[in-house]
Parts: C-alpha cells; sequence; structure tokens
C-alpha cells in the first residue's frame, strides 16, 4: 500500500513539475540577445512571462521575469511611450513566449518617430 501511494505521489509532483511555465529571465540588458541567455521555470503561482522594456533619448534597458498575470496586465495597460522616451510591457503565457519583446519595442519607437519627423519636415518647408 506505501509503495503505491508513494508511486503515485512522484508521479503527481513530476506531471505538476511538467507544467510549469518556462519564461527567459534578465535584468537590464541593453541587447536582447544576451537577455535570452537564461531561462527560468516559474513557481507555480507565476502564469506570465512578462517583459519590460524602458527607453530614454535612444538607450534601453529591458528586464524579463516570471509574474502573475494580474499585475502584468495591469504594467502593460499603464505602459507609456514618447519619442523620447518610455515603459513598454508585454505579458504571454506560453514557454519561451518572450523570446522577442526587444525588437517589438524598437518596431513601436520607429513607428512613433517616423510620423513626427514627417510632421517636423512638413513644417520646416512651408
Amino acid at each position: 500500500m506505501n509503495t503505491g501511494l508513494t508511486f503515485f505521489l512522484v508521479i503527481t509532483l513530476f506531471c505538476f513539475a511538467a507544467d510549469a511555465l518556462e519564461c527567459y529571465v534578465c535584468s537590464s540588458s541593453s541587447s536582447n540577445t544576451v537577455c535570452n541567455q537564461k531561462t527560468q521555470n516559474c513557481s507555480g503561482s507565476d502564469d506570465t512571462c512578462m517583459t519590460t522594456v524602458t527607453h530614454v533619448v535612444g538607450i534601453q534597458s529591458i528586464q524579463k521575469a516570471c509574474s502573475l498575470s494580474v499585475p502584468c496586465m495591469t504594467a502593460a495597460a499603464n505602459s507609456i511611450s514618447f519619442v523620447i522616451g518610455g515603459n513598454t510591457v508585454t505579458c504571454c503565457t506560453t514557454d519561451l513566449c518572450n523570446v522577442n519583446g526587444f525588437a517589438i519595442t524598437r518596431l513601436n519607437v520607429l513607428l512613433l518617430v517616423l510620423p513626427a519627423a514627417l510632421l517636423v519636415m512638413s513644417f520646416g518647408t512651408s
């Protein structure tokens, strides 16, 4: 009886361990390549991979971590982005899904800067 119970507990623990979300993790990295060198199996309560990219006048810093979904979604909803700086948070829920948060933010900054540059150029020619 004890052997069967022990076997059941070991199998149950193995199944729960296999379900842990895996995220890329880093703190204050300026390169997504460097940031994607370390992964972490999230704790049982963490169900989201969170990527935070902060940029100020062309200097960018990226952080990736395991998180709970509600704080991540709240941070993402409060993201701000201006031409000279900002803070962008993205959340995802599959293994290693936060691989390219940095590239997405660079594209967003480019899309913000391009219309501003066109606007300045149009006023400059008048």
